[in-house]
């Protein structure tokens, strides 16, 4: 039935008031629907293990309906404030001192199953502030793990700027054409999980920079374009020291002088610092007061 849940919960003492603010029940024309019916469910839990919210997978092929669905926002659940997977993984993230990060709920299951239970997921959503904050708790080091596809490429680059302003060190591992870290592990055993994932983990330069081979390497445009990225991405990273290092590993991978980049990075501080200084100047209106 498409109430069980709903009816089942409103027997046992539950208000529906409640089932209804934390999404688990829907209410239309005074008729109650469960939300996640037809769905196997994975209950994200805070850093604590409270369970704040849901997300659910539909089960079989339904093409008119959504393949993932979370919980809404409510009072407790925020889904940009949390990470899937994070009360069972912090420990082995903390001792291990590297955090991976993947896309589904099924990817963190994979993982953790074949041994690699340092890794969460950002539920679906673009990675955001409040999550790279919970992870800098535990580890300054974040892996990124998506397919190869257009969307996995694009959402990398997007969390990669992010994670290099909070102060983080950021690596991807791309999989082969066609998989993503759930499909790849159910391919292999524990051991070649964990070769592939040490063999085939770039740093965001080299990442970057794979670009190149991957299109046209002796394209100069694109070879501009990337170059000016990778420098872009340099300059959000707070510590100077870094700054110098990621430079030095840039100008020698993109072959290319030192001096050029380094005067492309203090081009786009400029850039910045202006823009910051105009943000945070205080707006003076001109009253008759002001012009006497």
């Amino acid at each position: 039935k498409s109430n069980s849940f709903s009816a089942d919960a409103i027997e046992v003492g539950y208000e529906k008031e409640l089932l209804e603010k934390t999404g688990l029940t829907i209410i239309k024309d005074n008729k109650f629907i469960d939300r996640f019916r037809g769905r196997v469910i994975f209950p994200i839990h805070s850093m604590s293990g409270r369970v704040l919210g849901f997300g659910a997978r539909v089960l079989g092929n339904k093409s008119k309906t959504a393949k993932y669905l979370n919980s809404p926002e409510s009072l407790i659940y925020n889904k940009s404030k949390v990470l899937y997977g994070i009360f069972y993984a912090k420990q082995e993230i903390a001792k291990l001192d590297k955090c991976y990060i993947v896309e589904g709920y099924t990817d963190v299951i994979q993982l953790f199953q074949n041994g690699i239970k340092n890794v969460v997921s950002s539920s679906g959503t673009s990675l955001t502030t409040d999550q790279i904050t919970m992870i800098r708790r535990l580890t300054p080091n974040i892996t990124m793990l998506y397919d190869s596809d257009k969307a996995g490429v694009n959402a990398t680059l997007r969390g990669v700027d992010m994670i290099l302003n909070a102060g983080m060190n950021v690596s991807i591992c791309t999989f082969p054409e066609g998989y993503d870290p759930d499909s790849f592990c159910q391919e292999r055993d524990a051991n070649e999980i964990k070769e592939f994932l040490d063999k085939n983990t770039k740093d965001f330069i080299q990442f970057k920079a794979s670009f190149l081979v991957n299109s046209s390497k002796d394209d100069p445009i694109l070879k501009a374009k990337t170059i000016n990225e990778i420098v872009t991405s340099i300059s959000f990273i707070p510590d100077v020291i870094k700054q110098e290092i990621y430079i030095k590993h840039c100008a020698k991978i993109m072959d290319i002088s030192e001096e050029v980049l380094f005067n492309t990075l203090a081009q786009l501080s400029k850039v910045k610092t202006a823009q910051f200084t105009k943000k945070s100047r205080p707006t003076i209106k001109k009253t008759e007061k002001n012009l006497k």
